[in-house]
């Protein structure tokens, strides 16, 4: 398993702090799509200075017009990048071919779609993509678990999972996908100790801890 850590929702400054505090426990850091909407590739740029060579993931959930979205992320120093499963093929495609040839992650960003689109693009995508079942927070607030989103589906690809994880969570994740990438955001960016909380969930997520 590897760990990625989100910030977001909270201000540019703080999340330059926590990703230099977490930098160290963390196999991603990712730039949120709220950070990104209100401070723009700034937020890219700067956290990627601060993460000091830990690799970033900016989150566009890009729908459309893929080279200039893509470009930017990558031009700002991001390895990878989010595009929504729901968008069209073409636009997906592309993001896959920009990401490919800047040496960077495509990451396919399930929010919402259908299992049907899944298994579709499951089928078209190269084995480099991942994919990524999400659990928005909207949907979190009515029960839903991001553990629910995995199954049979993902043996042999690349997943990264989202959706309000806990330390709870990781721990029950542990051996469920050997390649899985558990991407925790509160759970550490709200900590009173971030730095300590990332360490913590380190050790679980490789199996360091109970």
């Amino acid at each position: 398993m590897q760990l990625q850590v989100a910030l977001d929702r909270i201000d540019l400054d703080r999340a330059v702090r926590l990703a230099d505090q977490v930098r160290a426990h963390a196999d991603w850091i990712e730039v949120g799509t709220s950070l990104i909407k209100r401070y723009g590739m700034r937020s890219v740029s700067e956290v990627v200075g601060a993460a000091a060579g830990t690799p970033v993931l900016a989150d566009l959930k890009t729908a459309d017009d893929a080279a200039t979205e893509f470009g930017m992320a990558f031009d700002h120093g991001a390895r990878a990048a989010t595009v929504l499963a729901a968008t069209t093929d073409a636009t997906v495609h592309r993001c896959v071919e920009l990401a490919r040839d800047a040496g960077a992650e495509a990451v396919l960003d399930l929010l919402a779609v259908s299992g049907r689109r899944r298994d579709e693009l499951l089928r078209d995508l190269p084995a480099e993509v991942v994919f990524a079942p999400h659990i928005g927070k909207d949907a979190q607030q009515v029960g839903h678990a991001a553990a629910d989103a995995l199954g049979e589906w993902t043996r042999g690809r690349r997943i990264a999972l989202a959706g309000g994880l806990t330390r709870d969570d990781v721990t029950r994740l542990r051996g469920s996908n050997p390649g899985l990438r558990v991407i925790v955001g509160s759970a550490i960016t709200a900590a009173a100790d971030p730095a300590g909380a990332a360490a913590d969930m380190s050790t679980v997520v490789r199996g360091e801890s109970g």
